[in-house]
């Protein structure tokens, strides 16, 4: 069978492909925010019914405390992250950083700013006090913000950049904390 030529792949090939999550990163996606959706339904019915986010969401969060089942409950959950999806992650995380705190909140921003520094050893010693975090994630948001750094973007687009980062490791630390 004859070898097809050698493609050469150029720098815009991969500037493409930059950002799109892969199907295993998707899932987990899902899976954290249907750990943010069963710290959501732990909210008293006040605080959900005042949460900024679509009716169906509220709707689902209130669903969710008369399910008994098991099963039926996981499944309510994964719902929930769906729904999740199509909102703003930092409402929703700021309506759920009560319970962590202000030390804890400030603690995150102390691990944000080290490992964008120290990079794979701090990621490597967070990984260790949070069961829930994942390497590959935390590695790109970290290699994005130091690429928009190199190319010296605004100073808003490298801040919107570290609040991606920050939102993750916040969801983790609240996930590992559970």
């Amino acid at each position: 069978m004859a070898r097809r030529p050698q493609q050469r792949f150029t720098e815009d090939d991969f500037e493409s492909l930059e950002g799109r999550a892969s199907k295993t990163e998707q899932k987990k996606a899902v899976q954290r925010m249907a750990a943010l959706g069963e710290q959501l339904s732990e909210l008293s019915l006040k605080q959900i019914q005042k949460l900024p986010v679509e009716e169906r969401l509220i709707e689902a969060l209130e669903d969710v405390r008369n399910i008994t089942s098991g099963e039926a409950r996981r499944r309510q959950f994964l719902r929930i992250g769906k729904l999740l999806r199509n909102e703003d992650e930092s409402v929703i995380l700021s309506y759920l950083t009560p319970q962590q705190g202000l030390k804890k909140t400030a603690q995150l921003h102390r691990w944000v700013d080290r490992m964008i520094a120290q990079g794979d050893p701090a990621i490597k010693e967070f990984m260790k006090s949070h069961n829930a975090a994942e390497h590959h994630p935390i590695r790109q948001h970290i290699l994005r913000i130091h690429r928009d750094i190199n190319k010296k973007l605004p100073e808003e687009d490298i801040a919107a950049s570290k609040l991606k980062l920050f939102n993750y490791i916040q969801q983790v630390a609240l996930i590992s904390d559970n």
